[in-house]
């Protein structure tokens, strides 16, 4: 049978150019294309040893029919496996010059060079397993037109004879390949295993006493199952019981961890085999009394909270004074076992307690004492930091022990409330009013807030200790801005007036006396002619003489406020006249009805004769 030269399944060009697709080969008869020319290399002999091995092989397949297209194939297949290996060995030189040669060209250029040799290297990396996997289907084609004429059976073993045959001969270029193949395999293998190894559960197991009793995500839940197990053991009230355990840790994969409580079980399992499960009962942490008894004492608790709830009320909230915590199911000693009873006597009864009492106006020892049904040689007792006979002031904080319930029910009610905020009012000077006299130039408006309150009552008790929770503003205040006139007749103008007060008598020496019943105001000495200054501003409406207050100055600050100053050795101010907060006014001396210098100080609040000691009550 004759046969035609075939085209390259691959290629049509070998030199530049870009490769044709050759049409698929259907079988021996099916015509195809002679192959380009190519620029012939040296070819390497086979070894002797292989070549004896081969010979009479090779004569014997040479006489049959199908030899010559099978081995036509599997040559084209050698032959363009080898081809390709070279050919992208060239490539890749190339393209390694390529790099050097461009490595400081610009950066767009290099860009578009490197994803185009990327893509080309990519290309010839592919290119020998795609025309392996052609070059399969082409065995497949021969087989099928083979059998046709010969049988299934003998088509079959001479292609695969064939087939191994070709592989024998081709074998050097098997070596090449593991240079595609292996790294992607140990690519595939670090993926799986990186993937494997991050997705496992690593953590603690815990060994006690050669044997592994669990696994904990810490080392810290450990600690805290071991302070849990002390716990217990302590609940015997027996010192005299020790417990050393001492673990080691192994890092481990395990999906089932044990918290706290599990792992305090487990190690009371491996320490004594006098064991039970109970209920626990514990008062803010701390492990008070352990029962088998738990459904009743949960039914005990709950009664001691019943009287108080209401369910219609979402705003109620009731709880104990203290944090009660139960848990059920944890394995204690046998011996540790209390009867209910017993806790019901303790959560019933009573223990000394600790409050204090902020001493008030009008309290003396007698009376706080009286009060919390005490001595006072027992409050004295409970605060020896002072000596409440000789120091007990308005503000002190004392210290009352006294029996209190040991587990107190309290209700917390959650209120929510609007309040009014009062607006500020901002008072401006104004030239343009006489003096005194007032301008409403924008009126205020009272803002509003929502107010969130928490009113807690204890036991029984009515009366609320109340704490604000939040506070909401809806609406903000609107200021409120008022003017004051500071014009005169006489066309002065009043000026410095900002209704605080200060001393009028700056170098002063001393106080003879307060206002009281029989005196009017203070008694501020000073020195002879030692300046007074106007306590704040105003107009002077007095500047004169009077037989008992001698040279006095009288000064209206308006608003109903006035300042009286007396006895001045001389004036310095006329009536009618302006004058600023600090302005000197007069000078201190003793005349009218008066004994040595000093200056009489009175001050009036809309007409009322108040004391200076209400603002000066540190002079």
């Amino acid at each position: 049978m004759a046969i035609k030269e075939k085209t390259p399944p691959e290629e049509q060009k070998l030199e530049g150019g870009q490769a044709a697709a050759a049409p698929e080969h259907t079988g021996p008869e099916t015509a195809q294309a002679a192959p380009p020319e190519v620029k012939k290399k040296r070819r390497v002999a086979p070894p002797p040893k292989v070549k004896k091995a081969l010979d009479p092989l090779v004569t014997k397949a040479k006489q049959k029919p199908q030899t010559a297209v099978l081995g036509q194939f599997l040559y084209d297949v050698g032959f363009w496996a080898e081809y390709t290996v070279l050919r992208a060995g060239r490539r890749l030189r190339s393209f390694g010059a390529l790099l050097r040669a461009k490595a400081c060209a610009a950066g767009q250029f290099l860009k578009n060079t490197i994803g185009k040799s990327l893509v080309n290297a990519w290309r010839e990396l592919i290119a020998p397993f795609a025309r392996l996997r052609n070059g399969f289907k082409n065995i497949a084609a021969l087989v099928r037109e083979e059998k046709k004429t010969v049988g299934t059976a003998k088509a079959v073993g001479e292609g695969l004879a064939y087939f191994g045959r070709g592989v024998r001969r081709y074998a050097p270029l098997v070596r090449p390949s593991f240079a595609y193949v292996l790294p992607v395999l140990a690519l595939g293998l670090f993926v799986y295993v990186v993937n494997t190894v991050l997705g496992y559960n690593y953590v603690l197991a815990v060994e006690v006493n050669g044997k592994v009793v669990g696994h904990v995500q810490s080392e810290q839940v450990f600690d805290a199952a071991t302070a849990e197990l002390t716990q217990r053991i302590d609940a015997l009230g027996d010192e005299s019981r020790e417990f050393t355990i001492t673990p080691t840790y192994s890092l481990d994969v395990s999906d089932t961890l044990m918290d706290e409580a599990e792992m305090a079980n487990v190690l009371l399992q491996e320490s004594s085999d006098e064991i039970q499960e109970a209920t626990a009962i514990y008062v803010d942490g701390e492990l008070l009394a352990v029962t088998t008894e738990g459904e009743e004492l949960h039914e005990f608790i709950d009664s001691l909270k019943a009287p108080y709830e209401d369910p219609n009320n979402p705003n109620l909230r009731v709880e104990f004074t203290k944090d009660v915590e139960l848990q059920d199911g944890n394995l204690y000693f046998t011996d540790s076992i209390t009867d209910l009873q017993s806790i019901i006597d303790v959560l019933t009864g009573e223990e000394q307690g600790q409050v204090t009492y902020t001493v008030q106006q009008g309290d003396v020892p007698g009376s706080v004492a009286s009060k919390f049904g005490m001595s006072v040689s027992q409050l004295q007792a409970q605060n020896p930091q002072q000596d409440i006979l000789k120091e007990f002031f308005v503000g002190d904080v004392l210290t009352i022990s006294q029996a209190m319930p040991y587990l107190e029910v309290k209700r917390v009610v959650t209120r929510t409330v609007q309040e009014e905020i009062p607006y500020d009012t901002v008072t401006t000077d104004s030239a343009d009013l006489p003096f005194d006299t007032y301008k409403i130039e924008q009126e205020g408006e009272t803002g509003l807030d929502e107010v969130v309150y928490e009113d807690t009552y204890y036991g029984d008790s009515n009366t609320p200790e109340t704490v604000e929770i939040s506070r909401t503003t809806l609406k903000e205040p609107v200021t409120r801005v008022r003017l004051r006139g500071t014009k005169l007749a006489n066309g002065m103008v009043v000026s410095g007036t900002n209704g605080t007060w200060v001393w009028p008598v700056p170098n002063y020496k001393g106080i003879s006396r307060w206002m009281s019943a029989s005196h009017k105001g203070v008694d501020i000495r000073a020195n002879y002619g030692a300046s007074i200054i106007a306590s704040d501003g105003g107009v002077v409406t007095t500047a004169g003489w009077h037989y008992s207050y001698g040279n006095y100055v009288i000064i209206n600050h308006g608003g109903g406020r006035q300042t009286l100053y007396a006895h001045a050795s001389s004036l310095a101010v006329h009536a009618g006249q302006a004058v600023s907060q600090g302005q000197v006014i007069a000078y201190v001396g003793s005349t009218g009805n008066s004994t040595g210098n000093h200056c009489h100080f009175e001050m009036f609040e809309n007409g009322v004769r108040i004391s200076a000691y209400k603002y000066f009550a540190g002079m």
